[in-house]
């Protein structure tokens, strides 16, 4: 997936097609906001988990008690 830099329009499109109602300053925060997220993305994509057997049932455990 190309993740390049996405225009304000481009987001206000997205955002619209989702059904968000953005104001002009938050679309114009996302567009900066953005690019750093998908660099984050980018570095996920770079660790291999071709070794990581899937976890096929896991148990919450969020208190002390059994």
């Amino acid at each position: 997936m190309d993740r390049s830099k996405l225009s304000a329009n481009e987001i206000a499109v997205l955002a619209k097609t989702a059904r968000l109602n953005l104001s002009e300053e938050r679309i114009a925060v996302q567009t900066e906001v953005l690019p750093g997220i998908f660099q984050m993305l980018e570095a996920l994509d770079e660790i291999s988990t071709d070794e990581v057997a899937p976890a096929f049932a896991y148990r919450a455990k969020w208190s002390h008690q059994s």
